[in-house]
């Protein structure tokens, strides 16, 4: 299940977000929503997870008449 951690540095006021369980470049969309919410990060860092690629694999469906 996707989830987004964040963490606020009460010290500095930097801010963290983790994002996991959306593989591949899917996570770009949330990332793009996350900094138009929050603003830009002062550091970003692809992880692992990130580098996956996602794979779809096609179906064709036939119909039959009744």
């Amino acid at each position: 299940m996707p989830e987004i951690d964040f963490s606020i540095d009460t010290t500095t006021g930097e801010l963290r977000m983790h994002v996991q369980g959306i593989p591949g470049h899917a996570c770009d969309d949330v990332a793009k929503l996350a900094k138009q919410l929050l603003g830009q990060p002062a550091h970003e860092q692809p992880t692992a997870e990130y580098h996956l690629q996602t794979h779809v694999r096609p179906q064709a469906r036939t119909q039959t008449r009744r």
